[in-house]
């Protein structure tokens, strides 16, 4: 038992760390105004004395580095339902709710998520520089009960205590780290600290950088929330902060965003806050949008789009109406100019907002203008650029986008910010796939393809390779020459050269084209298979083992790679090597190779 328990103590989570240093400064206080919807009401007992409880914790965590106290002002009871999975609503809500221009926070607490999840912005949610915050409720009944059966050899009241610790050490250190959102405080790339984008027991303290920033935002956040000259005074000193200071923890695209951000405060072209809620629609309207959404849903897109016309018109300012009225319009008569137009148009009237770029880009794949989808992807990634709340969906976004348009290094460069989640890996995949496919490396200087160039040269290579596939070769040798006219140091070119002799059998000037293609780019996965083939023909196993163990390491779905290999092992009686790609094929494609 003794055991037991010094097993189930390692869940114990770190203790939160005040300062080795404390404040010598004056105590600031951050008033806080409270509203709790009704599934969180319904969720905790006693949520007053709960909500007191959490602002006195997180008090005794920043009391002693930044002379913080966070005082309640006020709790309210709040009409509000949130949605499973999403937090923009609830925030958007409670600012229209409560401009909060008299306190410093305004913190809305809503319901517990039902599957468990430690992505910080499926806990809370709040803008940079705002002064709003969402907080879930951290009883997750799945999060519970894995807990509690990691903790079964404890008494039942151990078992408990500990539970709470965790559970209160998780309310602390989300409401930190949403509240340092609100003072420009960004994520950082070291799972330890509270900053990281997803939360750990083992956090317990800010970064020393965060808390300079938050020194600094302090300072400000007051005056600077209500007066343009002070915002821009607030955005200079914090981006002189961020010029001066460096950190592995810090560095990467969060910082580079809010410092571009801080840059357009700073001259007055950008709002402190990257967002401003817009007055909701009546009543009757806002049923109506409700409506036109779920006859969407429901696959009667036309009777949709119908309803749609006259909102869109009587409410020519609000966003989310005139994007869904340019949707509709590319569901209902994509080819259309008007549609295109009626997109234009919204996507000019918001100039921050990148959604009606990406319909813009839609209508342009579907009509196959490559480039012109590329232009309209290059315009809604500098919006979201200079936007530090962009969420990591939205960068997911625009990754598959620029698949679409075959803009390899655009697409990669989209998912460093997408996280990492089960739909970002497919497109991580066909990244990887594209790069080693056409011979494309990462260096711009080896490739010898710009990166804006990047899709014409894809598609260029593909057509290429259909037209051999349809015995089409006058067709695939007119986009050759072009090929080496427009991208004369291509490896694929080599890659081309050698599939071209090799269908006319002649096989020494296929080998030696295939040589120069892994010479220029090693990686060149058709030029490793051509020449394994090749090997395989003539004799020389070695050398035959060779390209092909690369190709499956480069390519684990080429099944013919597999199975040609398993026949060199076989041929020299590499037993153990056979059993061993055996059991990898096995993994790879749940079947056995013969």
């Amino acid at each position: 038992m003794d055991y037991a328990r010094e097993q189930a103590r390692t869940l114990a989570p770190a203790k939160l760390e005040s300062s080795s240093q404390p404040s010598t400064g004056p105590v600031r206080k951050i008033r806080v105004r409270v509203y709790a919807d009704s599934d969180y009401r319904e969720q905790v007992v006693r949520w007053r004395s709960s909500v007191v409880s959490q602002l006195q914790r997180a008090s005794a965590v920043m009391q002693g580095p930044l002379g913080v106290v966070f005082e309640l002002e006020s709790t309210r009871e709040w009409a509000h339902r949130g949605v499973e999975g999403e937090l923009e609503g609830s925030l958007t809500a409670l600012e229209l709710t409560d401009p909060g221009e008299d306190v410093d926070l305004v913190v809305g607490f809503v319901s517990a998520l039902k599957l468990f999840s430690s992505a910080q912005h499926e806990l809370g949610m709040a803008r940079l520089f705002g002064r709003h915050c969402v907080l879930r409720e951290m009883g997750n009944p799945e999060e519970v009960r894995a807990i509690m059966e990691g903790l079964i050899h404890l008494p039942q009241d151990e078992r408990q205590s500990l539970y709470e610790e965790r559970k209160v050490h998780k309310e602390t250190s989300v409401f930190l780290h949403e509240w340092a959102h609100t003072l420009g405080a960004f994520h950082v790339r070291n799972s330890h600290w509270m900053m990281f984008p997803n939360y750990a027991p083992n956090q317990a303290a800010f970064t020393p950088q965060t808390l300079e920033l938050l020194k600094t935002s302090l300072r400000h956040a007051s005056a600077g929330r209500r007066d343009d000259a002070a915002a821009r005074a607030w955005a200079t000193e914090l981006g002189a902060l961020l010029a001066s200071t460096s950190s592995p923890d810090w560095e990467g695209p969060e910082k580079e965003s809010v410092v571009e951000w801080l840059a357009q405060v700073r001259e007055g072209r950008a709002p402190l806050v990257a967002h401003q809620p817009q007055a909701p629609l009546p009543p009757e309207d806002r049923r109506r949008f409700d409506e036109i959404l779920a006859l969407e849903k429901a696959g009667r897109v036309e009777v949709a789009a119908q309803k749609m016309e006259p909102l869109a018109r009587r409410h020519p300012e609000d966003f989310l109406v005139q994007r869904l009225a340019c949707y509709l319009g590319t569901r209902v008569a994509p080819k259309l100019p008007a549609t295109r137009e009626k997109c234009e148009a919204v996507a000019g009237k918001f100039p921050s907002e990148p959604a009606p770029l990406f319909l813009l880009a839609t209508l342009s794949l579907q009509q196959g203008q490559h480039l012109e989808a590329q232009g309209h992807l290059v315009r809604a990634r500098q919006r979201m650029e200079v936007n530090p709340g962009t969420p990591p969906e939205a960068w997911g976004d625009l990754a598959a986008f620029f698949k679409e348009t075959s803009s390899v290094t655009w697409a990669e460069q989209a998912l460093q910010k997408a996280g990492n989640d089960a739909r970002t890996e497919p497109l991580r995949t066909w990244a990887r796939q594209a790069r080693r496919w056409k011979a494309l490396p990462v260096d711009v200087s080896v490739s010898g393809v710009a990166v804006e160039r990047e899709g014409e040269f894809i598609r260029a290579a593909k057509d290429v390779e259909d037209s051999l596939d349809k015995g089409l070769a006058a067709k695939a040798q007119a986009r050759i020459a072009w090929l080496k006219r427009e991208f004369p140091r291509a490896p694929v070119l080599h890659v081309l050269d050698c599939e071209g002799h090799l269908r006319a059998n002649r096989k020494g000037p296929a080998k030696a084209a295939c040589l120069q293609a892994v010479a220029a780019h090693e990686e060149a996965v058709q030029a490793h298979f051509i020449l394994g083939w090749l090997a395989v023909k003539s004799g020389p196993h070695e050398e035959a083992r060779t390209h092909l163990e690369r190709v499956v390491a480069l390519e684990p779905v080429h099944k013919q790679a597999w199975q040609m290999l398993a026949e060199q092992y076989r041929a020299v009686g590499m037993a153990e090597a056979l059993k061993t790609l055996q059991g990898r094929y096995r993994e790879q494609f749940a079947e056995e190779l013969r």
